[in-house]
């Protein structure tokens, strides 16, 4: 899918959106610009997470489209790649050697259990009592949308200063109002333009960039226990880190996210350096 497919599927999804809050809005504003120009941001930066692997044919149709829509929402989707599963075995002695997985994305790959690659969770948002996770890369713009017109109750500032591999990381939640359920502050260590072999539907890519590679949890797996926000209340953290020797320091950035804890779903605001 080329841009213009991503951005006719950014207008479908803003009409499909507009459709459901029908009976909520006049008919004069039903329509969701999906112009980056027009297009009315909030407070709301959304956390894309796709689960992918150099094994998977289809994942750089799925990592094209992730692109269009953090181009277009102008730093208001932060996409991250889990490369885990299956699909992103490292097989020594082969184009595919390189080992792309961490101890976190395991550990995600068995809580969510994507059943198809790529897959995507927009905000860890619900299906029901589930994570909704996405498997047809062609309706993820629809699920940005959904999630890039709300308000967050949060504001999150991310601070980081890189010393070579050494990372000092201040958080900084400014809560809003209250949510009335508690959070955890998650960080994570990602990198980009990592030169390797992926596996497509023409065949095999020897020089793919790999982009918004999971790294590593900064703060554990599940992140940080915060509490339940009071609203006029501010949530502040530091961190020390040191990048691994696997990880290029002028490639790396750190995200963060407030995910609400008990669902490990239902992320509220996210950052990024």
């Amino acid at each position: 899918m080329g841009y213009k497919g991503i951005f006719n599927g950014l207008l479908m999804a803003a009409l499909a959106v507009a459709a459901v809050s029908c009976d909520e809005i006049g008919e004069d504003e039903r329509l969701i610009p999906t112009d980056p120009a027009d297009f009315q941001f909030t407070n709301k930066v959304v956390l894309l997470e796709e689960f992918t692997g150099h094994l998977c044919i289809n994942c750089p149709d799925g990592a094209e489209v992730v692109h269009g829509l953090e181009t277009w929402a102008r730093g208001h989707v932060i996409p991250v790649s889990i490369h885990c599963g299956d699909f992103a075995t490292a097989n020594e002695g082969s184009s595919f050697a390189q080992d792309f997985t961490t101890d976190a994305g395991d550990a995600y790959y068995n809580e969510f259990e994507p059943d198809a690659f790529p897959a995507a969770m927009v905000d860890r948002s619900f299906d029901g009592n589930l994570v909704s996770i996405n498997s047809n890369y062609d309706t993820w713009s629809t699920d940005v949308l959904e999630r890039a017109i709300e308000t967050s109750p949060v504001d999150l500032q991310l601070d980081v200063t890189r010393n070579d591999r050494n990372l000092s990381i201040d958080v900084t939640a400014e809560v809003n109002s209250a949510m009335g359920y508690g959070l955890s502050l998650q960080l994570w260590l990602v990198e980009d333009s990592i030169r390797g072999a992926q596996l497509s539907s023409s065949g095999i890519i020897l020089d793919y960039v790999h982009n918004h590679v999971l790294r590593d949890a900064i703060n554990g797996t599940w992140g940080e226990e915060i509490g339940v926000p009071v609203a006029g209340s501010t949530v502040a953290r530091s961190y020390n880190y040191t990048i691994g020797e696997a990880c290029k320091p002028e490639n790396c950035r750190v995200v963060a996210f407030l995910y609400e804890t008990a669902s490990r779903g239902n992320v509220i605001q996210a950052a990024r350096w």
